[in-house]
């Protein structure tokens, strides 16, 4: 461990030496000009774990992103679909675990600071101690950073698959599988911060940092909770449950009401235009974890691409 930890300060230190000795000029630092209308990103590689409810863990796809109707006033949107859920494997007739919301923002503060940003130059390999690190060439360099700070709120509804593993009932009949389909309303607070720096670099050329990110935490509330049995039970003349049943009231009866959720969450996008940066495209990613009603803990996660930033 000792050695592992020396080796991988010494890459740190090559890497900032090597960053020492560059001569830059800025010429762009305007991240406020390329705050985008319009904002289109997809996740093409996400997981979702529920720590207590297993039926509910799965790989996803995913789309996020904003619309601003003025500089502080705009709506945003996710929408999440999986593409394997672990309840399905077991049970074809597990509902596809599925996930979407949208709302409106309002940025009450807005202020532009002025602090140091990494400007990556070049990543390469090497072979310090006889393990390969990977060492990242880079500068930091003051840039401005516009700091949104307000508020939002909107619609949410999420379906995934449900572990009944509780209720007398349930045990009776021996059935642990059910689908449900929660619809509420979120609120909450949103940080935004952009930035888009481009330096010209002796030996490296053009290279840049522009980049925005949505801090969330947000409260939700359910309005609507429906449960749906998906397991033929071994006792049906005991138990009066059929597979495909609506089970709401007893689901409530065993697990109680369960209304409350809260979760925090991170979005990054790319924002200025492929003629600032010279790429159309560029790596986005959303990062979240809470307290879902009746699904409990969870934490999810995945990278994607910008698609869209105009």
């Amino acid at each position: 461990m000792k050695k592992i930890i020396l080796t991988a300060l010494l890459g740190l230190a090559l890497t900032s030496v090597q960053a020492q000795n560059i001569n830059y000029k800025i010429t762009q630092n305007d991240p406020e000009k390329y705050h985008p209308r319009l904002s289109i990103n997809t996740v093409i590689g996400g997981i979702d774990v529920s720590i207590k409810n297993i039926e509910a863990m799965n790989f996803y796809v995913a789309g996020f992103g904003h619309y601003m109707l003025q500089d502080r006033i705009g709506i945003q949107f996710y929408g999440q679909t999986s593409i394997l859920a672990l309840g399905k494997i077991g049970n074809k007739s597990m509902i596809s675990p599925k996930e979407f919301s949208a709302g409106a923002m309002l940025f009450l503060g807005k202020r532009i600071k002025t602090k140091k940003i990494k400007v990556d130059l070049k990543s390469e390999n090497k072979r310090v101690n006889n393990r390969d690190v990977v060492a990242t060439t880079y500068l930091m360099v003051p840039g401005n950073v516009v700091k949104y700070n307000g508020v939002r709120g909107g619609l949410f509804s999420r379906a995934t698959g449900f572990n009944l593993e509780n209720g007398a009932l349930f045990e009776t009949a021996s059935v642990e599988a059910a689908s449900m389909v929660n619809t509420g309303l979120y609120a909450g607070l949103i940080s935004r911060r952009l930035s888009n720096l481009v330096v010209e670099a002796n030996g490296y050329g053009k290279r840049f940092h522009s980049l925005g990110f949505d801090f969330y935490a947000d409260a939700i509330v359910q309005f609507s909770n429906k449960f749906t049995l998906r397991e033929q039970p071994s006792a049906v003349f005991q138990s009066g449950l059929t597979d495909g049943q609506d089970i709401t009231k007893e689901v409530k009866s065993a697990f109680g009401s369960n209304v409350m959720g809260f979760r925090i969450g991170i979005n990054g996008f790319q924002i200025a235009p492929k003629d600032v940066t010279g790429k159309k495209f560029g790596m986005c990613y959303n990062f979240e974890a809470g307290i879902a009603p009746y699904v409990g803990y969870y934490l999810k996660g995945g990278v994607g691409i910008t698609l869209f930033k105009k």
